[in-house]
């Protein structure tokens, strides 16, 4: 048997065997209805409607406000039983007057000029005002291009982008401070799959260990093919999970606006998924040789310490570079295999990343993963027969054949 084949033979066996498993299907089921449930509910209880206080500087302000409550009261047109959201402008004469305001918490946002709207931050956590503004703003325009007879191509222009400009206290505009979220958003979606499936994938080493079905195995593939099967059958299998439960989360927003959420940037997600496999394969195979090393599923978590202390601080780190994406720091750690899935998302996201910086950390890191595939099967093949006890890390890199 061909090592590829043999290898795929472990990939299908992991994704068969453990799809049927009770407990997958049910946290799946269990998973989903949670996420769903969690966004849903808030907004079918009916939240009591609430009065939006809005800063005003500058001329142009109040017609957005006017068209804001009309929209507010046609969302809820059809639910009798509720009542619109009411809106009260405070004026400012000073843009640092505003700020204080805002930063104060006595205004939501502040209009400014009916062009753009000043939020205290930009994010997963803003507030869904901001797209209510961007409709009125949305509105205002069309009303006053049909007015005075504008052709067709500015009617389009309105309708194929956001008419209000939006800026964070800090000066940050939206587009940079929307790349940001979704990069680290991302990060943090990463972060949970591989604690989670990183250790799938070291418990199950373990589990075969200690049903000692790992001799039957070994009669017939190598320690690298099932090394190599399982954790790329734990893996497609945990990431499929994943991704449904993220894509259920997503429409679930959409579909209630129970969030502001970001427009994404086909590129910056194309880079998220790229690394997200990168740091996933990593953090994956080590995991699965350190379940080599422990003889029961209780000794599974001290052995995988030192992954998640690394996944961790790797994170950790990613928020330095989050603030400061230029310094001396945030160059280091993208050249480590290690921290380079955290850290290189957020630099592309921030502009900070060059092509030749980024092209240099994948191969840097594929060749990382490329070697940590041979050490960790060396280490796995030395620790998968040795029933019983916990085996040393030298004992098992010496105890291989």
């Amino acid at each position: 048997m061909t090592g590829w084949n043999g290898m795929w033979l472990v990939t299908k066996r992991e994704i068969r065997e453990r799809a049927r498993t009770k407990g997958f299907l049910i946290s799946s089921i269990l998973t989903v209805v949670l996420i769903t449930a969690a966004i849903v509910l808030p907004t079918v209880a009916g939240d009591a409607a609430e009065t939006h206080r809005i800063g005003s500087l500058g001329a142009g302000n109040e017609a957005i406000v006017t068209a804001a409550a009309e929209v507010a009261a046609a969302e809820v047109a059809d639910q009798p039983a509720e009542e619109a959201d009411g809106f009260e402008i405070f004026n400012f004469s000073s843009r640092e007057e505003a700020a204080l305001a805002l930063q104060a918490g006595e205004v939501e946002v502040v209009l400014i000029d009916g062009e753009s709207v000043l939020v205290a931050t930009e994010g997963f956590g803003g507030t869904p005002l901001v797209g209510t503004l961007q409709q009125a703003a949305g509105a205002v325009r069309l009303q006053e291009l049909v007015a005075s007879n504008e052709e067709a191509a500015s009617v389009i222009d309105v309708l194929s982008r956001d008419p209000l400009a939006v800026t964070t206290l800090a000066g940050e505009d939206s587009a940079a401070a929307e790349r940001g979220t979704i990069a680290y958003g991302g990060l943090i979606l990463m972060y949970i799959a591989v604690l989670s499936y990183g250790n799938a994938a070291l418990t199950g080493v373990t589990e075969e260990k200690n049903n000692r079905v790992v001799e039957v195995l070994l009669a017939t593939l190598k320690p690298w093919q099932l090394l190599g099967g399982k954790v790329l059958g734990i893996g497609l299998l945990g990431l499929a999970q994943f991704a449904a439960t993220v894509i259920v989360a997503f429409v679930a927003l959409r579909a209630t606006n129970a969030l502001e959420l970001p427009d994404l940037d086909a590129s910056i997600v194309g880079v998220l998924v790229l690394w997200f496999v990168l740091g996933f394969s990593i953090f994956s195979v080590l995991y699965a040789a350190a379940g080599a090393l422990a003889s029961r599923p209780e000794e599974a978590q001290s052995a995988s310490l030192p992954m998640t202390m690394i996944a961790v601080l790797a994170f950790f780190l990613s928020f330095g570079v989050l603030s400061n994406p230029d310094s001396t720091l945030s160059r280091i750690v993208t050249f480590i295999p290690f921290t380079a899935p955290f850290v290189v998302p957020v630099r592309n996201a921030l502009g900070a990343l060059t092509l030749v910086e980024h092209v240099l950390a994948v191969i840097v890191t594929v060749l990382a993963i490329i070697l940590l595939i041979r050490v960790a099967a060396r280490i796995y093949s030395g620790g998968l027969l040795s029933i019983g006890r916990r085996v040393k890390l030298r004992e098992a890199w010496r105890g291989t054949n």
